[in-house]
């Protein structure tokens, strides 16, 4: 009975060292973001959005309420070029930072007469 106890604490413990490790890593920082038409209103669906930063490129479109979601992205400040026919291009900059969410807001304005 001895035994068994003291073989059920040695691997209790060696449980908790190894679940307690996995915690520690982190899972990186995120963009989460909305395009929106400035003129008219509501989100920007179908613009598409690319992110860059020393080098590396990621790209992603805007669902139909114009939300996009970069994740596991190193800390650093990021480049947001958005593109959509019918509207002027955007850019702004982002800060990531380890385990954090940064939220962006762009505006997008309507290019009359169509460029």
């Amino acid at each position: 009975m001895r035994k068994l106890f003291l073989l059920t604490i040695i691997v209790i413990f060696g449980l908790s060292l190894i679940l307690g490790c996995g915690g520690a890593k982190k899972a990186g920082g995120t963009i989460i973001g909305k395009v929106n038409d400035t003129f008219h209103g509501g989100g920007v669906e179908g613009a598409d959005v690319k992110l860059t930063s020393d080098g590396s490129e990621l790209t992603t479109t805007t669902d139909s309420s114009g939300n996009f979601t970069f994740s596991g992205l190193s800390t650093g400040i990021y480049t947001i070029k958005v593109t959509k026919g019918g509207f002027f291009d955007n850019k702004v900059e982002a800060k990531v930072e380890e385990g954090k969410k940064t939220k962006v807001n762009i505006g997008m304005i309507v290019a009359f007469g169509g460029t």
